[in-house]
């Protein structure tokens, strides 16, 4: 179900970024729309087809770890330099579910790691 909601919540926030790539010149903006698009397909897709399983975690941890980064940066930027409040509070509301879906992967990977076998 989580790995749904990821597919989902990834095509909502960036599939209207998509257009950015064409008309804009920004590297930054190339790596973190592609980046977060990317991310969040092999995340899913990682949590769906149970054949990749054996890749889950570290496809989870960096799906968890470019999340914390990019929407941290991304909170940064909008409430700190211009826009209109509208535009800094969807953004908030899209990291918010970005960081929800974070929380429940780390959750998940937390649970996998306290059923694994101890190395102490």
């Amino acid at each position: 179900m989580v790995g749904i909601a990821i597919a989902v919540w990834t095509a909502v926030a960036w599939g209207g970024r998509i257009g950015l790539l064409a008309v804009g010149d920004d590297l930054f903006d190339v790596v973190r729309i592609v980046g977060s698009v990317l991310v969040g397909i092999v995340a899913a897709l990682v949590l769906i087809v149970p054949r990749l399983r054996v890749v889950r975690r570290p496809v989870l941890w960096g799906f968890v770890t470019w999340t914390v980064l990019i929407w941290a940066r991304s909170m940064y930027v909008n409430w700190t330099e211009g826009g209109t409040l509208g535009f800094k509070l969807v953004h908030t509301v899209l990291a918010a579910g970005f960081y929800a879906l974070a929380w429940l992967v780390f959750a998940y990977l937390r649970r996998l790691t306290d059923a694994g076998p101890r190395l102490t």
